[in-house]
């Protein structure tokens, strides 16, 4: 079994699953696998027809549906993880960055859970400088739950408020840890 990555959106997910693949570990990205099964036309297709559109509907407009409604959010979901959980499960991989592990309840299929957070005030200062002033950040916090709600299911807790070479440090430790 595999260990899950998990976190908020803008935490450093994706930096710690990069500094676990240069150690030399297989990893994957449950939203890589996502974008690769949203393009499938039948897939696609599906999602268009529940928010309403004529397809193919992109991810943008995918997104604002799901900021808008939990319904939505949650029967797009039903659509897309069992797909998605096949596809991580078919790739072999020893790590698997999964952002909506403890939503989708899949916390069960992992062997271990690392839950990654840069903290409150951290995420919502990235997420300002990923998505511009225009964005409401905080409407896109309220579409998952907030990391001090996953990290009572972790195994190993790796902060990324500082610099990337203790990060790196914190990731080897853990490694070293799970792998003695």
């Amino acid at each position: 079994m595999s260990i899950a990555i998990t976190g908020g959106i803008g935490e450093g997910k994706s930096t710690v699953l990069a500094h676990i693949a240069s150690f030399g570990f297989r990893t994957a990205s449950a939203d890589s696998v996502a974008r690769e099964i949203f393009s499938q036309p039948a897939i696609n297709e599906s999602l268009a027809r529940l928010v309403g559109v004529s397809g193919p509907i992109s991810s943008q407009n995918l997104r604002a549906a799901i900021v808008q409604s939990p319904g939505i959010r949650r029967a797009v979901n039903r659509i897309m993880h069992p797909a998605v959980m096949e596809a991580i499960r078919q790739s072999g991989a020893e790590f698997v960055e999964v952002p909506l592990l403890v939503e989708a309840c899949l916390q069960g299929r992992f062997a271990s859970i690392w839950v990654v957070t840069c903290g409150p005030e951290a995420q919502v200062e990235r997420l300002r400088a990923r998505y511009g002033p225009n964005v409401d950040v905080r409407m896109v916090l309220n579409t998952q739950l907030p990391t001090s709600s996953k990290i009572p299911f972790a195994d190993e807790v790796i902060r990324t408020n500082c610099s990337d070479e203790a990060v790196r440090r914190d990731i080897s430790m853990a490694l070293a840890r799970r792998f003695e």
